[in-house]
């Protein structure tokens, strides 16, 4: 399918227990669906897109591109939304873009020229997930790539500098929302929802770089089967 300059698109997240969906109708986004479904997802997510995909007034044959979050989150959830967004992609014959979960969070955040954005996803045994980026205008550049590290390294490279935190779990009893250790960066995007994975999504299809576009494969870092899936 050949792109257009303002394309039809469909970003699709499944990396946590929210289900993510959204369209754009000629570069802008008209549907987004964000909801905490949990183990209902898999039943319900064919039926929230088409729901979508009409209110959009497009069908999926007339979509150019497919944005899809890659990890790192939920094991099966991030191979459940991958293999939905490859699948669609190879039957459509369309691009297929593949944004880190972690960038999706630096993105909540308001840009600041210059500013180091750090964006961590709680894991387990007081592990996060990393990453740091570099505001340049409204285009975030990767200044650390995605990582494990314990929650104390966080602090350390962090060294004061803005943090998006989101857990996977909520806080155990007496234990806060956000480490009190770390500076929280001012968000202008609330949630990392489907409208903010298209806008990410789309300026990576804008402009993918010496390097391509980033494949759309899971990132996840603590299981080596799961590093080598292939759909």
């Amino acid at each position: 399918m050949t792109a257009t300059i303002e394309p039809n698109a469909l970003a699709i997240d499944t990396s946590s227990d929210y289900l993510s969906l959204a369209v754009a109708r000629e570069g802008i986004t008209v549907a987004s669906y964000y909801e905490r479904l949990g183990k209902r997802m898999a039943g319900e997510m064919f039926g929230v897109l088409d729901g979508l995909l009409q209110q959009a007034g497009i069908g999926l044959s007339d979509i150019d591109v497919i944005v899809a979050a890659r990890g790192p989150g939920s094991f099966t959830g991030t191979r459940l939304g991958l293999a939905m967004a490859r699948t669609f992609a190879q039957g459509q014959s369309c691009p297929l873009v593949g944004v880190d979960t972690l960038r999706l969070l630096a993105a909540q955040a308001e840009p600041e020229p210059g500013a180091i954005i750090h964006a961590a996803l709680n894991s387990i045994r007081d592990e996060v997930y990393h990453a740091a980026y570099r505001w340049d205008g409204e285009i975030l550049i990767e200044q650390a790539p995605v990582s494990v590290m314990a929650l104390e390294d966080l602090v350390t490279s962090a060294q004061g500098n803005p943090v998006v935190f989101r857990r996977f779990l909520p806080p155990k009893k007496d234990e806060p929302e956000f480490p009190p250790e770390l500076v929280s960066a001012t968000l202008r995007h609330p949630h990392p929802d489907g409208a903010l994975l298209l806008r990410e999504g789309l300026a990576m299809y804008a402009n993918p770089g010496q390097e391509g576009l980033p494949p759309a494969e899971p990132i996840y870092l603590k299981t080596e089967a799961f590093r080598k899936w292939k759909p």
